[in-house]
C-alpha cells in the first residue's frame, strides 16, 4: 500500500527498504515461529482447525487489551508485543528472522547456502521446506528476479536428465519441484535442522541428502536449463495476458521508473503548483506525467490549462462512472452496497448507521454530479 502511494504521489516507492533501511513482515515471522514451535503462541482455531494469525485475534489469546483495536497505536503496540514474546521464547532464531530484511541479504544467503528451511504459509497451515538453492551462477528468476530452489524430496537426479521443455512440462506437476523465494519480500530462511524434523524429510538419510545437494551445486546446466525453462513460461504468459493497457497506478512493478526521474521527485514537491505544472514535460516516464497531472488537478486545479484540466476530468469519469466490473469501486457498485447495507441496518432498527449510509450516498451523488458531464 504505502510503495503505491509512493509510486502514484511522485516519491521514491521503495524507500522503506532501500539501503540502509530493511524491513520486515512480523506477519510472517509469527507464522514461521508457530510452525517451528506450536506452543510459543496461544492461537483460535477456524472451522478447519487451522490457526488464526488476524493481530486481534493472536493479541486476544496472549491476554493484551484489544477494546481498541484496529486503531494505529494498538495495532502497533500489540505487535510488539507479540514480536517480544517471540524474541523471548526463540531467541536462537531471532536474528535468522530478521537476516532477509533486504533483498541483498536474501540474495547473499540464497548463493553462500547448500541446504535450507523455507517456511511458507498458504491453505491455511505452515509449511516447512527444505531446499537446495539453484547453482550460485544461476539462482535468479531471469525476468521477475526471485530466487530459485529446488526442493529436496523432488527426484533430483531424474531434473538432470531432462530437456527444457520436459522441465517445463514437470514445473506443472503436484508436488512443485521448485521452489520461489521471493528475495524483495522478507521470506523466512532458516536452519536446515527444521525442515529435517518433519516429513518426507525426516525419513531421507544425510547421506541421501548430501547427494542431492551435489547433484544441484555441481551441474550448473541443471539450473542453467531450469533459468532457460522458467524464462519461457514467464514470456509465454506475458503473451497470453490481455493486451489492453494497464492503468498506470498498476503499473508499478511493470517498470522502474529511471534513475533521472527518481531524482527529480523532490525538486517537483518543493516547486509551487504553477512550477509543478511546468516541471511535468521533464519526466521522461510519461505514467509520472499522469500522476503529476492529478496531483495538480486535485489541489490547485485553477493552474492547470482548461483543456488539461478536462481531460484529466474525462479519463477519471470514465473510470468512476463504468458500469462494467472494475478492478475498483465504480459509482454504480457504490450505490449498490449502500442500498445492501440499508436494508441490513433497517432490519436491525439502527439508526445511527442509517444516518452514516446517508451521508455516503450523498457524497456519491456529489461524485456522481460532478463527473456525469465531464
Amino acid at each position: 500500500m504505502l510503495r503505491k502511494e509512493f509510486f502514484r504521489g511522485l516519491r521514491y516507492p521503495y524507500l522503506l527498504n532501500s539501503s540502509p533501511n530493511k524491513r520486515h513482515d512480523g506477519l510472517n515471522i509469527a507464522r514461521a515461529a508457530y510452525g517451528i514451535d506450536p506452543n510459543i503462541l496461544k492461537v483460535e482455531l477456524n472451522h478447519k482447525s487451522n490457526p488464526v494469525f488476524k493481530l486481534e485475534s493472536l493479541s486476544r489469546m496472549q491476554g493484551f487489551d484489544t477494546s481498541t483495536s484496529h486503531t494505529a497505536f494498538t495495532d502497533a503496540s500489540n505487535t510488539a508485543r507479540i514480536l517480544s514474546l517471540i524474541k523471548k521464547k526463540q531467541p536462537e532464531n531471532w536474528d535468522s528472522f530478521f537476516k532477509t530484511s533486504s533483498k541483498l541479504e536474501t540474495e547473499t544467503i540464497i548463493k553462500s547456502q547448500n541446504l535450507l528451511t523455507l517456511s511458507e504459509f498458504f491453505y491455511g497451515r505452515v509449511h516447512n521446506y527444505l531446499v537446495i538453492p539453484l547453482h550460485k551462477n544461476h539462482c535468479i528468476h531471469p525476468i521477475y528476479q526471485w530466487s530459485l530452489a529446488i526442493d529436496v524430496k523432488s527426484d533430483i537426479e531424474a531434473l538432470t536428465n531432462m530437456s527444457i521443455t520436459e522441465l517445463k512440462a514437470q514445473m506443472k506437476a503436484v508436488p512443485k519441484f521448485l521452489r520461489t523465494i521471493r528475495s524483495n519480500k522478507a521470506p523466512i530462511l532458516l536452519d536446515p535442522k527444521f525442515a529435517k524434523q518433519q516429513k518426507p524429510y525426516s525419513q531421507m538419510t544425510s547421506e541421501e541428502i548430501e547427494k542431492k545437494i551435489k547433484l544441484v551445486k555441481e551441474n550448473e546446466k541443471l539450473s542453467q536449463n531450469i533459468l532457460f525453462a522458467v524464462k519461457e513460461i514467464a514470456e509465454d504468459k506475458m503473451q497470453s495476458e490481455s493486451q489492453e493497457d494497464i492503468h498506470p497506478e498498476e503499473s508499478i512493478y511493470n517498470k522502474f521508473t529511471s534513475n533521472k526521474d527518481t531524482t527529480l521527485f523532490p525538486a517537483f514537491h518543493e516547486a509551487s503548483w504553477k512550477d509543478k505544472l511546468r516541471l511535468i514535460p521533464k519526466f521522461e516516464d510519461t505514467r509520472l506525467h499522469w500522476f503529476a497531472q492529478k496531483l495538480i488537478y486535485q489541489e490547485a486545479p485553477e493552474v492547470l490549462p482548461e483543456d488539461m484540466y478536462k481531460s484529466i476530468k474525462r479519463k477519471i469519469a470514465k473510470r468512476i462512472l463504468s458500469q462494467t466490473n472494475e478492478k475498483w469501486i465504480t459509482i454504480g457498485q457504490l450505490y449498490s452496497e449502500i442500498d445492501t447495507l440499508r436494508d441490513k441496518f433497517d432490519n436491525e432498527n439502527d439508526k445511527e448507521k442509517l444516518k452514516q449510509l446517508d451521508e455516503h450516498d450523498q457524497f456519491a451523488k456529489s461524485i456522481e454530479k460532478k463527473y456525469k458531464n465531464a
